[in-house]
């Protein structure tokens, strides 16, 4: 069986992969951004949607699956400072528990 410490090295590696992806994650949304066409699908979508034009499924589509992904990328920490909080906490966690721990 796991000991408390391993458990926590465990979840000390995942938040270390967790704040790896999110720079992974972040990197690909500022290339996004950059990208002229998905700039100007994003604008479209907008447009669309504030000028109230004559229906267009087409149109309607990408303004929902711009509104989502935007919606989306709202919820993901726009840094790794709570990652790495996290990280930190469990390392000291650890720390404590292995000098604290009756053996």
């Amino acid at each position: 069986m796991d000991t408390t410490v391993e458990k926590l090295q465990k979840l000390h590696s995942s938040v270390q992969k967790l704040e790896s992806a999110l720079q992974g994650v972040w990197s690909g949304i500022d290339e996004l951004g950059d990208d002229e066409h998905f700039s100007d699908l994003q604008q479209k979508a907008k447009q669309y949607k504030k000028k109230k034009q004559p229906s267009n499924e087409n149109m309607e589509e990408l303004s929902v699956l711009v509104e989502e992904f935007e919606n989306s990328m709202g919820e993901i920490p726009e840094d790794g400072t709570v990652v790495i909080d996290f990280e930190d906490a469990i390392s000291e966690l650890i720390e404590w528990v292995k000098n604290n721990n009756p053996k």
